[in-house]
């Protein structure tokens, strides 16, 4: 399914029909297409941010499980930066975009569903980070085919929007899991499974209904989504080595596409540190209770999820550069009030206010590259995208804990934020090329 992207020429003098938004075969797939971002969403909220991680790093691991925990997200996001590529090139090479999807939510959900097994003791501390690394590898490597197949859903001009879209309604999707948790699993003195509090059942609970949410939810995809695979192309399975060399080199004749990867690396870190301790940051500084960080989470994830549409829609009319220029100044500007203000009614008011421009500068880089990037080479491009957002993601947790480690005050450790931001958008590139590109797939 190629995309040809032709400018009008002032010649044509019969009026130009207008064209469907959605390509065929329409509107279930773009719902399709969407609706991933709900079903996978909730997973890393549950597991990695707010509920297993806390409960590994306080119950299973008391001592030194934090530290733990960083090397294995830390040593997960690097293997998935190095094998990233080679799975995109893969893609393109064979087109089983769907099929890999598919498989990869699958294997993701089984390894975090297995984590209920995870009993409060040390005995179960190997058990519980080699399941976490398998879930958060296969859940973050799936958004490489489906970030690559978003512009085969849409024409380019409405590309902001369903991307906006999908991210809101996977910020949504964390906001009612994350109610359901705390109704159901968290609050209630008795639970409603008759789960052992004892035995921290309600807290292993979650990652089965984490897991459960991710592939009921991920049917509509796996039903709607067209598939892409490729046909009568001898050297599909011997093309992805090749496919990668092809991918690099491309990205080198792409205007800026480097210097806006680099920029993304940097900026990301930055956000990747602002959630793994925007928790721990909120309980050391401003002693809020478990129940305040999930109330917290679950106002951070409503604000992400409205910034996000709507800068789907400012997308589509300034273009993906402005919109996460002008959402970097936002993330710069709360994060400092965040820093500085010794009163938490303020930093509630900055700290959920942050996710409106959270949620615009995830969505509008994917736009950015999907833009760019021609039909064909698209799978590989994504695959170097997540090498962007994933190869320095230790740098940021790894400064934040250094700070903190030296000036004994986590205002510091959070300042690193700052700083990752603000090289981000200073290496952003200056004009936005979107616009003017035509993309002739071969």
């Amino acid at each position: 399914m190629d995309d040809l992207h032709l400018e009008e020429t002032p010649a044509r003098k019969t009026p130009a029909k207008k064209s469907p938004a959605i390509n065929s075969p329409a509107r279930k797939s773009q719902i399709g297409w969407a609706l991933y971002d709900w079903a996978s969403s909730p997973v890393p909220t549950l597991h990695a941010t707010f509920i297993f991680a806390v409960y590994f790093t306080t119950v299973i691991m008391p001592e030194g499980g934090s530290v733990v925990w960083a090397y294995m997200t830390g040593i997960t996001a690097f293997t998935i930066a190095l094998i990233a590529p080679l799975l995109g090139s893969y893609a393109d090479s064979t087109g089983k975009f769907k099929e890999l999807i598919v498989l990869f939510i699958a294997l993701g959900s089984i390894a975090t569903g297995l984590l209920w097994f995870a009993q409060p003791n040390e005995a179960f501390i190997s058990y519980a980070i080699i399941l976490s690394a398998i879930s958060i590898f296969f859940l973050e490597s799936s958004f490489i085919f489906y970030n690559a197949i978003l512009g085969k859903m849409i024409q380019r001009d409405h590309i902001g929007s369903l991307s906006g879209l999908a991210w809101g309604g996977g910020y949504i999707g964390s906001v009612i899991a994350l109610i359901v948790v705390l109704v159901v699993f968290i609050m209630p003195d008795k639970s409603l499974f008759a789960l052992d509090k004892s035995q921290s059942e309600h807290i292993r609970a979650t990652m089965l209904f984490a897991a459960s949410w991710a592939i009921i939810f991920s049917l509509p995809m796996m039903f709607y989504l067209p598939s892409f695979s490729q046909k009568n192309n001898k050297n599909n399975k011997n093309s992805a080595i090749l496919s990668l060399k092809t991918s690099i080199i491309e990205a080198r004749k792409i205007p800026n596409l480097l210097r806006f990867l680099l920029a993304r690396m940097a900026y990301n870190d930055g956000l990747i540190t602002l959630f793994a301790f925007g928790g721990i940051y909120a309980a050391k500084v401003f002693s809020f209770s478990q129940f305040e960080i999930i109330l917290f989470a679950i106002g951070l994830n409503i604000s992400a999820g409205m910034g996000a549409i709507i800068g789907g829609f400012l997308d589509d009319n300034i273009g993906p550069i402005k919109t996460i220029k002008v959402a970097l100044i936002g993330l710069f500007l709360c994060g400092l009030v965040a820093i500085i203000t010794p009163y938490k009614i303020i930093f509630w008011i900055v700290g959920v206010g942050l996710g409106l421009f959270v949620g615009p500068v995830q969505s509008a880089s994917r736009t950015y590259l999907s833009l760019t990037a021609s039909d064909k080479h698209k799978g590989g491009l994504f695959g170097l995208y997540m090498v962007s957002g994933k190869l320095t993601s230790f740098i940021g947790p790894f400064l934040y804990g250094s700070l903190v480690m030296m000036s004994g005050n986590e205002r510091y450790g959070m300042a690193v934020v700052l700083l990752l931001i603000a090289f981000g958008f200073v290496l952003l590139p200056l004009k936005d090329n979107t616009r003017n590109m035509c993309h002739h797939s071969s």
